[in-house]
């Protein structure tokens, strides 16, 4: 029976060394090239491991990039055949002397058998298992072969729907999805067989590392590193417990552990005598630190992210007296977290939110997806390009959601160190699943072997049993009704009496959710499938509305917490060219219909569009392209900021007995390739307008107005742990046809501490009659705040349009440039934007220089805007200068 268990790509180091006092575990790695070929052999060639049959393919020039035009359709035939991979390793008579001879497979994808020298040692058949084989018996001295014989995941899936006892839905994705049939009976990426972004080319491959260790005595698997407060004052002592999981060569092995934390400083010595083979759970020990010992773990915006270094050592004692070691080192941090769910007065429901070291968090984020389709493409720089973004726009929490990946260990090590929280979801998407005694076997050990690797992260504040499983079966999404009972007792199978149960046994310092969205206590009150798992009375909401004006919040809900909301945009042109052709650049073209995934996507997002601007039309028709997939952008960062804005104001507002909203995780981050989405990342990293409007409207201040009846209501919400005493709000009208200010209002406020006050409302007729404006179409408003004491910026700039831009009256090419260029440093480039006229979503484009800007997308309402690029590369002023481009919304149509 294989087992699961854990070694860290990047924190975690296994030491492997010979000495002649010590002798320390022997491992060969098998990273490198094998050769890989399909089932009749017609194809052959090298691949390197870790890898993907897909990425062999293309760096041997057999096949195009899979991410181009119609390939991921075009190179269907990969995923339906079965791949082996091969190679031969040397082994030295050391190694086969020693007692215990493994191969350790860090994550093979999926289904697979393993041999060595012709013989079986193990089959894998999950994803997210690490596997563990016993060679003694089938390596030898010299030259060995191992062999991985790959199933096609995609016929494994209908093989086995095809063997269970009654229908599991969905069988297939919808048409438009181009996708593949049957993912709920794999334990693989469920998005690899295609999702609404992106495409199904469901790799094979050794995706993580792989190779083969040997001892005598005894190695240590994983740790488990908790922490919790003793008591509910802030001032308590701190409580670390560690555990060690030994892996035995033989019986009755001894040796000690020793355990350091350099950073307090604190070590520890604990004999053991090890009565039986295999692994073993060692309890080290529960270790109190006051908090003048240890610094606290907090999220980003609350404080610093003190982590500290916890290095294991077992020592074994070998028979003839020599000593063999092994090592494993981790961080952590002093962190707890609650989910509180409290009665609030004058509504019916309960609140629902999350306390960090026993302080109520707003948290402001966004979805994760897969950022690849080939996670062999996905190294520590991708992970921390797209994890440095989320966290420049002031986002404090991601979740890395259900029907992905569990994460490379590098991703929750830079989430640790950026402060940025994870909500940590089990890989269960959008279906129902089996629940023979094989899938829940399966699925318990994937639970277990993931907490046992990630446990240690304080970023990780949160697991989730799955995304959108009860809602799907509460509102029939898959027509379960006439069978509802059934799949009733599956879903409370699977998650509550399955992953509930194991996830509470493992992980005691960690609240645990059954689904998203769901009603919290609520859900568990009505048996787990709530009537209506989407109310925003209780617990987490997502929310999608496409068709609405998102301009109107009065069409947004009023949740608890908001885990998922959205709208579509298209990447910009850069990033689309590069997978696409000329006859391809229209908005309609096959190639992008073939892109969108989403029923009705491409007419939702101009729809969007054609509510509030005008429509690009223009002779040049790759121009009125490029225009419009930029418009897209423009309206899809609207209809967030609006929606976002209005779950911040809610913070502390009720109406109706709704709101007190405690979360807003929009949908979503990041881009798996280059085609509409509802992301703010493109594909390779490009911050879109929505990213840039986001690093706004999740500051820790801002202002935000919105229109109801008629009237202006003017907020400040703060996300500051000590009040604003001395606030001013100054409201700005200006006309499209000139930068003079034409009446200006300043409203004094004083906030209190993680609160949102409404500071003003004014009939929007009394604006405008003030201001001497005709009409709403010929002005607009800036928001500013300060200090009144010290005249210091509390809050970004914020803008509000009174009419849709279509309507607008004297906007004039604005004759932008860039000017007075400066190298700051090798990271900062200054340079100023100049304009004739006021001019909305001013867009500042590098071309194929990588980088952001400190701003973008903005109203230019002065003659002239400092901004600063940020490269990710090497750039010269030459570089930039000629990569450089400014435009503007009155481009996209020559207003």
């Amino acid at each position: 029976m294989a087992e699961a268990r854990r070694v860290s790509l990047s924190l975690q180091i296994f030491l492997i060394f010979v000495s002649f006092s010590r002798v320390f575990s022997e491992s060969i790695s098998l990273g490198g090239r094998w050769t890989a070929n399909n089932a009749n052999k017609s194809v052959s060639l090298y691949g390197n491991v870790p890898g993907s049959v897909h990425m062999a393919l293309f760096e041997n020039g057999t096949i195009e990039d899979p991410y181009f035009r119609f390939n991921d359709v075009k190179y269907r035939w990969i995923a339906y055949d079965n791949w082996t991979y091969t190679r031969t390793f040397e082994v030295n008579k050391s190694i086969i002397s020693r007692s215990k001879i493994i191969l350790v497979c860090d994550g093979l994808d999926t289904v697979s058998t393993v041999s060595i020298n012709d013989q079986v040692v193990g089959h894998s058949d999950n994803m997210f298992l690490r596997y563990i084989f016993d060679v003694k018996n089938a390596i030898k001295a010299g030259t060995n072969t191992i062999q991985v014989r790959f199933t096609s995941a995609i016929q494994y899936a209908k093989r086995k729907s095809q063997e269970y006892g009654y229908d599991v839905p969905p069988n297939c994705s919808v048409p438009v999805q181009r996708g593949e049939c049957h993912r709920n009976f794999i334990r693989k990426e469920q998005s690899s067989f295609s999702w609404d972004w992106g495409p199904a080319f469901a790799p094979q491959g050794i995706w993580k590392n792989i190779s083969v260790q040997a001892y005598d005595t005894a190695v240590i698997r994983n740790v488990k590193v908790s922490t919790q407060r003793k008591g509910s004052d802030p001032s308590s002592p701190w409580e670390l417990d560690l555990t060690v999981t030994l892996d035995a060569a033989q019986q009755n092995v001894k040796g000690n552990i020793f355990v350091s934390i350099p950073e307090i400083p604190f070590t520890k010595t604990l004999k053991v005598d090890l009565k039986d083979a295999g692994n073993q759970n060692i309890h080290v020990g529960r270790f109190e630190f006051s908090t003048a010992q240890v610094k606290t773990w907090w999220p980003r915006g609350y404080g610093d992210q003190a982590l500290y270094t916890t290095k294991f050592v077992f020592e074994g004692e070998d028979s003839d007296g020599s000593q063999e070691h092994s090592s494993f080192t981790t961080k952590t941090g002093f962190r707890e977290v609650r989910l509180v769910q409290p009665l609030i007065k004058g509504a019916q429901g309960l609140g629902f939110h999350f306390e960090i070291n026993r302080l109520p968090i707003f948290l402001k984020g966004a979805n994760w997806i897969p950022a690849d389709s080939f996670e062999d493409r996905v190294n520590a720089s991708v992970l921390r390009n797209l994890l440095q973004s989320a966290a420049d726009a002031n986002m404090n929490v991601i979740r890395n959601w259900g029907g992905g990946i569990y994460q490379h260990d590098v991703f929750y090590s830079i989430a640790d160190e950026l402060g940025l929280l994870v909500w940590e979801e089990f890989m269960f998407a959008c279906s129902m699943y089996p629940t023979n005694k094989e899938f829940l076997l399966n699925v318990k050990e994937e639970v277990v072997f993931q907490i046992e690797r990630l446990n240690h992260h304080p970023s990780i504040f949160v697991w989730s049993g799955n995304n959108e499983n009860e809602i799907a079966l509460a509102e029939n999404w898959y027509q379960t009704n006439p069978n509802k009972s059934l799949y009733v007792e599956d879903y409370i199978k699977l998650y509550v009496e399955t992953i509930r149960t194991t996830v509470q046994a493992e992980d005691k310092t960690r609240p645990f959710i059954v689904s998203s969205p769901s009603n919290g206590l609520e859900t568990k009150k009505e048996g787990w499938v709530s009537k209506l798992p989407n109310s925003p009375d209780w617990g987490d909401v997502h929310f999608y509305k496409y068709y609405m004006d998102c301009w109107n919040v009065s069409g947004h809900p009023n949740p608890r917490f908001a885990s998922e909301y959205g709208f579509q945009s298209y990447p910009s042109f850069e990033t689309l060219s590069a997978v696409s052709t000329e006859e391809d650049w229209e908005y309609n073209s096959p190639f992008m219909l073939h892109r969108q995934h989403h029923a009705n996507g491409n007419k939702e997002m101009m729809d969007q569009i054609k509510r509030h601007f005008k429509i690009p039309s223009f002779s040049n028709k790759t121009k009125e392209f490029m225009n419009t997939l930029f418009l897209t952008q423009v309206a899809q960062a609207m209809c967030i900021k609006a929606e976002s804005e209005h779950y911040r104001r809610l913070q502390s507002q009720l109406i109706k007995g709704q709101g007190r909203t405690m979360g807003a995780i929009y949908w979503q981050l990041n881009s798996i390739w280059q085609s509409p989405s509802w992301s703010s990342l493109e594909y390779g990293g490009k911050w879109k307008v929505l990213h840039y409007f986001a690093k706004d409207f999740f500051s820790p201040v801002i202002s935000s107005v919105y229109e109801q009846n008629q009237s202006l209501r003017f907020f400040v919400v703060s996300d500051l742990q000590k009040p604003i005493e001395n606030g001013v709000l100054t409201i700005s009208v200006q006309k499209w046809s000139s930068f003079k200010i034409v009446h200006q209002r300043k409203k004094n406020f004083s906030v209190k501490p993680q609160n949102s006050l409404l500071v003003l409302s004014t009939p929007v007729t009394t604006m405008l009659k003030e201001s001497s404006c005709p009409s709403r179409e010929e002005c607009f408003l800036t928001l500013t705040l300060e200090d009144e004491s010290t005249h210091k910026t509390l809050g970004p700039i914020n803008i509000f349009y009174l009419a849709s831009l279509s309507k607008a009256i004297g906007l004039q090419n604005p004759k932008l440039k860039v000017t007075n260029v400066k190298q700051a440093s090798k990271s900062e480039i200054v340079f100023d934007v100049f304009a004739k006229f006021p001019t909305p979503f001013v867009w500042l484009s590098s071309g194929a220089l990588k980088g952001r800007f400190s701003e973008n997308g903005f109203l230019q309402t002065r003659n002239a805007k400092t901004v600063v690029f940020y490269p990710w590369e090497e750039a010269t002023i030459k570089l930039f200068k000629d990569s450089i481009k400014v435009t503007s919304l009155y481009d996209t149509s020559l207003y």
